[in-house]
């Protein structure tokens, strides 16, 4: 019978594993800078009291991610929040949770780099669950490598991973399945051998069951978070052990990591992080570079 993998081991592996999501980007980009997501200039130096035009759309812009879940409102007072373009007590309490998040001076206010970091095209998962809690900085002290609220995890009897490629007919994508099967091949690959992982990964075979579902989405495709075309949400990914990554078809997608283009692989390693139960980091300092050059 195989003995037990001894706790220091697992403990290292953990640690090893969190530091290599924490140097994967929440923006994922290619080489050069991308075109903003929302054009939200307008908005710089906006601050409590202000009512200006765009900014409901920085409330949905933070909902979306979790940031709604900072203050509790009743149902009523939420649609009143979202509905209007009026900088309320609501607003600034969600901009200082995601200058936290994410390493910014927590001013209150929309400021030049609040504005920039939120004009990124990112991940799709939430900074914040439906708790209020965050994987990332803003409710945490110590290192900035954090599980999924709760800790989700895959049992011992699920360390060799089984993946299946199910993508939506209608998510066309210039991508092609073998183009796709071969960059996740080498995601897995990487979670796999540079972080002296026990998971191990394999595709499953026609007819087998599989613990890992990938594939192209478009729009609202069933699972409550639905992709919003070029430029905004990437891809999303959950926690253990539901097993389910998403990847936007309408996104300008390359396997070449020095076009100007969105690289694939780097956003897949970066959504099996999640999937294996990886929260967001506030770790910025590499987060416009390619995964080759820091890992």
């Amino acid at each position: 019978m195989k003995s037990p993998i001894p706790t220091i081991v697992l403990h290292l592996f953990l640690f090893l594993i969190l530091i290599l999501l924490a140097v994967l980007p929440n923006q994922v980009l290619s080489r050069k800078e991308l075109q903003p997501v929302l054009s939200l200039k307008h908005l710089e130096g906006c601050r409590k009291g202000q009512t200006v035009k765009g900014l409901h759309d920085v409330k949905i812009y933070l909902k979306s991610f979790g940031y709604a879940n900072v203050v509790a409102n009743s149902n009523n007072n939420r649609n009143e929040h979202e509905n209007h373009d009026t900088f309320d007590d609501v607003l600034e309490s969600e901009i200082k949770a995601y200058q936290l998040n994410h390493n910014l001076d927590v001013t209150g206010e929309l400021d030049t780099r609040t504005l920039k970091q939120m004009m990124l095209p990112r991940c799709g998962v939430p900074d914040i669950d439906e708790n209020g809690k965050s994987s990332m900085k803003w409710n945490h002290y110590g290192p900035n490598f954090k599980f999924f609220s709760g800790n989700p995890k895959w049992p011992p009897s699920k360390y060799n991973l089984t993946y299946k490629f199910d993508s939506d007919g209608a998510a066309s994508s210039k991508i092609d399945d073998q183009t796709l099967r071969d960059v996740c091949a080498r995601a897995f690959a990487t979670w796999a051998v540079r972080t002296w992982s026990h998971f191990q990964f394999k595709e499953a075979g026609e007819g087998e069951q599989a613990d890992i579902f990938i594939g192209f989405r478009r729009g609202a495709h069933g699972d409550d978070r639905p992709f919003d075309g070029p430029w905004g949400t990437l891809a999303h990914a959950f926690p253990p052990t539901y097993g389910i990554l998403h990847i936007d078809a309408d996104e300008n997608w390359s396997t070449d990591p020095t076009s100007d283009e969105l690289d694939l692989e780097s956003t897949v390693v970066h959504e099996i992080g999640h999937i294996l139960g990886l929260g967001h980091s506030s770790d910025r300092r590499v987060s416009c570079f390619h995964l080759s050059q820091v890992v």
